[in-house]
């Protein structure tokens, strides 16, 4: 299956999947809300930026470069500053990530302590045979239990995709820019 999707994109002379992307000039490529920023401080334009990420999850592992095709000629200077704010956006999408998994862990971390707090509280008031003090012993074990839950998928599920993504963002930033 793979190899018929990397079978859609054309190859390098160095057997490297080629992302092609067209645009008039190169202020295509960023968003059009951010005209008076510097190249290296704009943002990319979002439909590239889900072209990009959705083009290297689609390859895989396999190697790749980014290749330009813009009508308007650019000089190697003007090249060099693209390429340097494609790499720095992609840093800039790094860190963003790395600050969501900072929170994931930390509201983790959170919901561990109440989980435990209620299940010991839970534990400890058990010993109670009166209605009121049952019900409320049980309560704070279900709440514990739900704060547990929320710390385990969040480390679990979540952890994953966010990964993912982190690992997604590298490679483009690492990625060879080549403009033709």
């Amino acid at each position: 299956m793979k190899k018929k999707i990397v079978e859609r994109y054309d190859l390098s002379d160095d057997g490297e999947v080629v992302i092609k992307i067209s645009a008039q000039r190169v202020e295509d490529l960023y968003d059009e809300y951010d005209k008076k920023s510097s190249f290296s401080k704009k943002d990319l334009d979002s439909e590239l930026v889900t072209y990009l990420i959705d083009s290297v999850d689609e390859i895989g592992k396999e190697p790749f470069l980014l290749k330009f095709y813009l009508e308007d000629e650019i000089d190697e200077k003007l090249q060099n500053k693209v390429k340097n704010s494609i790499r720095q956006y992609f840093f800039y999408l790094q860190d963003l990530k790395k600050k969501m998994m900072h929170e994931e862990i930390k509201n983790s971390f959170i919901f561990i302590v109440i989980g435990l707090f209620f299940t010991t509280m839970s534990i400890l008031t058990g010993e109670d045979e009166r209605f009121f003090v049952e019900v409320l012993s049980e309560g704070m074990l279900v709440a514990g239990w739900v704060s547990l839950w929320e710390a385990m998928a969040t480390l679990l599920i979540k952890w994953l995709p966010l990964t993912k993504k982190l690992k997604l963002y590298k490679r483009i930033s690492d990625s060879e820019i080549v403009f033709a």
